[in-house]
This record gives C-alpha cells, structure tokens and sequence, in this order.
C-alpha cells in the first residue's frame, strides 16, 4: 500500500515503467488530485530520480490552461517521491479520435496543443513527446498537455538524457529526433503536424514493424498525401512534417496562425462563413456558479465545441423549420434557469460543508426572456436528478439510476445532476433539454474562482500553490536548527532534512550551508558546556560537529575550527603536564594529559606524555629543575646504574650568560689561549669572544675551572638541588660510548678545519663546523649525553681536561683523552658540562 501524508488514495488510474498514478484527494482541501508516485525500485538511482524531480519542477513552472497543473511536489520519510496535479478526468485524445470526431473539433484541440506548446517555448522547453496519450482533456473539455517528463530545457548545460539516444513516443517523433540528434522547438512542432495527421485518419502517418521502421520512415519516406476531402489540411501537414527543421514553422504562434486559416465545420461546407471566436463567445450564456466534477467520457456527439453548440441552440428556429422559436427558445431559457438555481443551491450547501474553500460568490446572469414571446406552453422536461449523500460518505462510485454511468456519490447533488445531464447522448433527451445540456457543457468546472479587483475571475495557476522539494526541505530544516531539533526525532530534525535535500539535488547550495550550520550548532553547545565545566558533554557536542562536517567538503572549515578550539584549550594543561613531569610529579601531570585529552582527544603530544609517564624516575628520562625565579635550568638526562642526571648538552652561552650576569662577574677575570696556545693567549678573547664564531647555541668557551665551579654552585642555590662537575670516572664510563671518528659522529677537527685555520691536521670529511657546533647536532650516546666526544672538551672535578674538542685530529687524539690544565687557564676548546645528584 502506498502511503503519502496528507492524501487519500483512492485507486490507481495509470502504470508505467517508471511511475504510477493515483486517484487521491487532497486532504487538506478536499479536492481530487491526480497522485504520480516514482516506483520505489528506482529511487536509488539518481539520474531516474532527476528525470522524475525534472518533470515536477517543469510543470510547477508552466503556469497556463492546457498545461496539466502540479499542486504539491515532496518526498515521503520512506523515500517515495511525488507529485500531485490537476485531474483529468476527460479522457485522452486517442479516445476521442476513436469515438470519431469532426474537423472543428480537432481544430479545437489543435489550438489548445499548440497553445500551451508556444508557453512552454517561450519559456525554454522542449516537450520532446506530444502525442495523442499526452492530450487529456479537463472537466471543461479543454484539452491539456501532460507528461514532461523527458521535456528538455534549452538553458541546461546537462541532460539526463544524451544526445545520440532518442526519447519519446516513435510514432510522434521528429527525424532529428528518431536520429538522436539535438532538438529544438521545431521538432515539437513536427509532433504536433502527426498529431493532426492522427486526428484526420485514426492512425499516424507512418507505421512499421517496429520502431527502426517507424524512425527510419519519420527520416527517410515523403510525406504523404491527405484525401481530396481533407486536401485543405495539406498545408499545414507539409509544412509541419517538413524533414528539415528549417522548412517548418519558426515557432508555435506561426502554427496558430496556419491552424486558424483551415476551414473547417458545417458552416465552410455550405458555404457560410465560419463563426469568429468572439461571436461565439458572445453566444455563450453566462454561468451561475462552478462547482469542481470529475469530468465523465462524453460520446462523440456531445464534444463538439461549446461556443458553436450554444450558437446552433440559439438558431435552432432557423435549423428546424418545424419547431416553435418562442417556445424553444422558452425552454431553454427555463432550464438553464433551473439548473442555474439548482446549481446555486448545491454551491451553498457545499460551501457550509467545507469551510477550507476560499468563496467568492458570483451573480447569475441571465437574461429573462421578453414577456410577449415566452408564455410558458408547457412544463420543461424533467431533468434526472441524484440527490447528495452526507458529507464525511465516501462510497465508490456507482451507477447512476437515470442514466446508467458511474456517478461518485461523494460529489454535491448539483454535481452529480449536472454530470448525468452531460452523459446522456444528445439522442435520447428531448431537443429542448439537449439545448440545455449544450447549455451547460459551457458552464466552468473546479471550485468558484476567486475574484480579482476589477471583478475578472483570478487565474488558479498564477497563485503558487507549489513548493520545489528542496526548497521545501531546507525551510523546514531551518525552522528545526530554529528549534534546536538538530539530529532529533528522526525524520523530523535539521541534519535529516538538509541530507535529503542534498539526495535529491547534490548540488544545492542551501542544503549544503545548513549542513554547516548544523554542525555549527553543535559546536556552539561544545562552548556553552565547556563554560559550564561540563567536559563530557563538550567532547560529545564536538564529536557531532566533526562527524556532520565531514558529510560534505563545504564543512571543513567548521570541522578546522573545531579542531583547532580543541588544540587551544589543550594547550595550557600540556604545559602543565610537562612542568609536572620534570617535577616528578606523576599524579599531577597524569591528570594534566587525561584532561587534556578530553579537551582534545587526538592530541599526539598528550599521548606522547602519557606515555612516558612511567618512566620518570628512570634511566633516560628528561627533565629540568625550575629556578627560584620561574625560569628553567639547563635539560638533564637520568643515567643509567647510578642516582645522577647529567646534563644532555654541554653548558650553552645562553645558559652561561644568565649565570653570568646574576653573579659570574665577580669571579676572577683569566685570559683566554688560542687553540690550546701559551703564545698566543689574550685578554681580550673570553667567554663572549672566543675568535671563533659562535650564537647562543652553542657551548660555551674560555670558562676556566674557578668560573665553572661558580655556575654549578649559583645553580645549585637557584634550584634548591645539589649540582657539581663530572668526575673523571664518570666521564670515561660514558665517552666509551662514543661511535667512532667519522665526521657524522663527532665535531672533531677536519677538511672545514683545515681550510679555516690553514692545518693539515684534520680529516679529510667534512663535519661541515671548522669550530664548534650548537648543542645537539651530533648524535647521542647511549645514556643519552650529546656530545660527550667532540665539539669541546669538558671541565671534570678533578680539574682536568676531558675528551676531544673541534681541534682535536681524529688519528692523533684518542675519546678519552685527559689533560691537566691550571685553574686560571681557560681555552677556546674547553667548556663544561653539568651533573645533578637524585634525592629520590
């Protein structure tokens, strides 16, 4: 069973490959409607999807009389798309051409075709399918153009379907068309020439085995020839049926034109001149009111045009020698009179019952008949007559007892009166009375039209009564995000509603920004819980946001700002860990990292800490003491099998220059030797020019052994820790470590070295430093000192000189080198190194 809120499906009125169509009536107003349902099986593919949404969308934007009206276009929570439209209830034109019907009767309908073929070419469309199963006809009997769902827009840079693939009814098709080539208006045009050749003969012009046959005759057979009887159609079929498209007409009105100057009907046979449109007009008596009907199949002979049948009413004293003027024209007057009151009652009593209708009451206006000529001679004929059911009575429709039709019992008594009127064959009521049904066919169907200012009848379908699925989806959705219904209930909520948009058009820049702005929300609830120290539901308001903003590339500014609000609020509380950490204090700096990652679950350098955590304490573990002023001692290493920490890096000038300007000014000033040179010291090479180039990163030089001392002692009363030199010992355990001469694993002297200082000395590689390096440069030792070998050598307690420095040749010095300098020596290749004992 198929569902659709706010409609109910009465039964199913068309099959096809793609669709159904239903009988249903619109709740909300109460009227019929004719219901296409896409076929569920299709839905998933997107270009049958486009096609269906395609021909929605054309009819909702061709507003005209003989264009079949959409109401309501959407898409159901299970994913049925539809749309509603007016229901025809007259049949099509193969039914009528096979009832049989005369030239003014086509000639009718051609106008009415070729009408609605000019709107909708003027507007950009190509319908691509008129043919005789697409020509239905309202309860008016105007006939009405359907079916558009393969029409083509000429401003499309797309189309679902391509060229090189024809689409359309083959008998009906141009041979542009039948070739799969590009098409324009003129190929309607052609259609509507074989629709005409249709209405003349019963049959298409060409026909086939199959349809190669049929296509292959619309490009290559010549046109064919119309009976002597019909041979004032030729014209218009050659011209129409022309096989190049430049041969035919240039546009609809040009066919309007050729259609009018066809003489058709019993008037041109005798003779006579065939009537104007505005006299027939003129002729047609004024209506009471109008009230909506399904449209019942009429015979042949009542579908004549309704403008000549109430003109051959008004001259039936001339048309029937043997029949009364006066009396004639009597009753006929009298009836319309009486249906007209009849008429006027059942719109009163339909009005009170469904209030919904906007009503504009209109006047009768007929013309009483002069006194002198209309005694009555007789009562009228007695019309059949159905009287109503009450109004919440739905019952399938059944036949009438007067005259055997179907009639829905659900409609007004007036109605239904007027529905048997115009069913009964023309034959079979009195003349008088058949005047009348003439009378009537020209009453307007559908609810009473709305009134304008100047008093003409409004136009239904200029009042926009349809809504674009998409736009209807987005609207709805911004109400939700309005309502904070962002992803709940189902069905009914933003983040639901923007994504079946975007289904049905992938493109759609609304539904795209509301995706983002839905995930905007979140991240505004993420802040708001954040302020309220409710972390938990941050992280969950975040991880929504994330995950709605990578439903569409559109939204990854959204997701980067939430990941980059997520790195500022961990930032301050990684801080915090790592003070902790260098402190030794686990339990303060776990809390850090877990907070921290709840603020920022994917935050590699929270993991990273955590990690580590276990080991503080431990062998390897890094950390640094924090001075009495808040700032931060040089970075130490625990070392393996002993409760010390050494320093990672020799002494740096950075860190010196601190010491320096607290208290290393008052240590005694001593002059600084050249390479190791007694003959070539100075006092005006120190620590801050050491004639070699250095910046702050690198370690610092000409500091003797007084002055070393002096640092470990200021940094032990800074710190609150005990810090001294390294022992000799100490340093020969590690500097066994060293990996080797090769210039990748030390800053010893070579080829730099030898070009800067004019040496043969060095190496031959190149370290790429002819003096000393930054800190760090060279790979670590095991324990994890840099360094330790190479680049300077270090002051030990014992007041020695330890290691190799950037002078050093690789051959000539051995790693653990040892010298004894004198305490007031310093040298542009010696430094210091720091070590701090562990009270825990």
């Amino acid at each position: 069973m198929i569902e659709i809120p706010g409609y109910q499906i009465k039964r199913e009125i068309g099959q096809g490959g793609m669709a159904s169509v239903h009988l249903a009536v619109q709740t909300s107003l109460e009227r019929q409607v004719a219901l296409k349902v896409m076929s569920p099986a299709l839905a998933a593919d997107p270009a049958f999807t486009r096609r269906f949404l395609q021909e929605a969308r054309t009819l909702a934007s061709l507003a005209h009389a003989n264009i079949v009206q959409v109401f309501d276009v959407g898409v159901t929570p299970n994913q049925l798309h539809y749309f509603s439209m007016q229901y025809l209830a007259g049949g099509d034109f193969i039914a009528r051409v096979q009832r049989g019907l005369d030239e003014a009767e086509l000639k009718r309908v051609l106008v009415g075709v070729a009408r609605a073929l000019t709107y909708a070419h003027e507007r950009g469309y190509v319908h691509r399918d008129v043919a005789p199963g697409n020509i239905l006809f309202d309860s008016a009997d105007n006939p009405v153009l359907t079916d558009f769902g393969i029409a083509l827009a000429a401003s499309q840079s797309t189309r679902i379907t391509s060229t090189g693939f024809s689409v359309g009814t083959s008998h009906y098709m141009s041979p542009e068309q039948a070739r799969g080539g590009d098409l324009d208006a003129r190929s309607d045009l052609y259609s509507l020439g074989v629709l005409a050749w249709y209405g003349l003969n019963g049959k298409p012009p060409y026909d086939g085995a199959d349809g190669f046959a049929v296509a292959y005759a619309h490009v290559f057979e010549p046109i064919p020839r119309l009976a002597p009887e019909k041979a004032h159609w030729q014209e218009l079929i050659d011209r129409c049926l022309a096989k190049d498209p430049k041969d035919r007409y240039a546009n609809a009105e040009q066919v309007l034109a050729a259609i009018d100057t066809v003489s058709v009907g019993r008037a041109a046979r005798n003779g006579e001149a065939v009537a104007k449109p505005a006299e027939a007009a003129a002729a047609k008596p004024a209506a009471t009111v109008a009230l909506a009907r399904p449209e019942p199949a009429k015979p042949a002979a009542a579908s004549k045009p309704a403008a000549a049948k109430v003109a051959a009413a008004k001259k039936m004293d001339t048309d029937t020698p043997a029949r009364s003027s006066s009396g004639a024209l009597w009753l006929g007057l009298v009836a319309v009179g009486v249906l007209g009151a009849a008429g006027l009652g059942g719109y009163i009593w339909w009005t009170s019952r469904a209030p919904l209708a906007p009503v504009v009451q209109a006047t009768a206006a007929v013309t009483p008949p002069p006194a002198a000529t209309a005694p009555p001679a007789s009562p009228p004929t007695p019309v059949a007559q159905v009287s109503a059911p009450p109004p919440e009575a739905t019952p399938p429709e059944t036949p009438s007892a007067a005259t055997g039709i179907p009639v829905n019992a659900a409609t007004s008594g007036t109605d239904a009166a007027i529905d048997s009127l115009a069913a009964v064959p023309p034959e079979t009521l009195p003349e008088e009375t058949s005047a009348v049904s003439d009378a009537v066919a020209t009453m307007p169907s559908g609810p009473t039209p709305l009134l304008m200012e100047d008093g003409e009848p409004a136009n239904p379908a200029d009042v926009p009564t349809v809504e674009d699925p998409v736009q209807k989806l987005v609207r709805l959705a911004r109400a939700d995000l309005k309502a904070q219904r962002y992803a709940a209930p189902p069905d009914a909520n933003a983040l639901d509603r923007f994504r079946l948009a975007l289904r049905i058009d992938a493109k759609d820049k609304n539904a795209k920004q509301g995706i983002s702005d839905t995930a905007k929300a979140y991240y505004a609830l993420g802040n708001k819980a954040y302020g309220g120290g409710d972390l938990a539901t941050m992280k969950t308001n975040f991880d929504k946001a994330l995950e709605i903003a990578a439903l569409i590339p559109e939204a990854r500014p959204v997701a980067d700002e939430v990941k980059q609000r997520r790195s500022n609020l961990a930032t301050p509380l990684l801080e915090e860990a790592r003070l902790a950490a260098a402190a030794w204090d686990k339990a303060k700096a776990k809390a850090a990292y877990d907070k921290a990652l709840a603020l920022d679950p994917g935050n590699v350098a929270a993991q990273e800490g955590l990690r580590k955590l276990p080991s503080i304490g431990s062998a390897g573990f890094v950390f640094r003491d924090k001075l009495d002023d808040g700032s931060q001692g040089p970075e130490l290493v625990v070392l393996p099998g002993t409760k010390l920490a050494a320093g990672r890096y020799e002494v740096t000038r950075a860190e010196f220059r601190r010491y320096w300007t607290a208290a290393g000014k008052t240590t005694k000033e001593v002059s600084c030797r050249d390479r190791e040179s007694v003959f070539r010291s100075s006092k005006k090479r120190g620590w801050q020019n050491p004639d070699i180039d250095q910046d702050d990163s690198h370690p610092a030089v000409c500091v003797s052994f007084e002055q070393a001392s002096g640092f470990v002692r200021w940094l032990s009363q800074r710190t609150g820790k005990t810090y001294r030199l390294m022992s000799s010992a100490e340093f020969d355990s590690f500097a066994r470590e060293s990996r080797g001469n090769s210039c990748t694993a030390a800053n010893l002297a070579d080829s730099a070295f030898n070009k800067a200082f004019d040496s043969r000395s060095g190496a031959t590689c190149d370290d790429g430093f002819a003096g000393t390096a930054p800190v760090g440069r060279f790979g670590a030792s095991a324990s994890g000192l840099y360094d330790i070998d190479g680049n300077v050598r270090e002051w030990v307690a014992e007041r020695r000189a330890r290691g190799r420095s950037w002078l050093s040749p690789p051959e000539k010095e051995s790693v653990d080198a040892n010298e004894s300098v004198s305490g007031d020596v310093a040298l542009n290749s010696l430094g210091l190194r720091v070590v701090r004992e562990l009270d825990r």
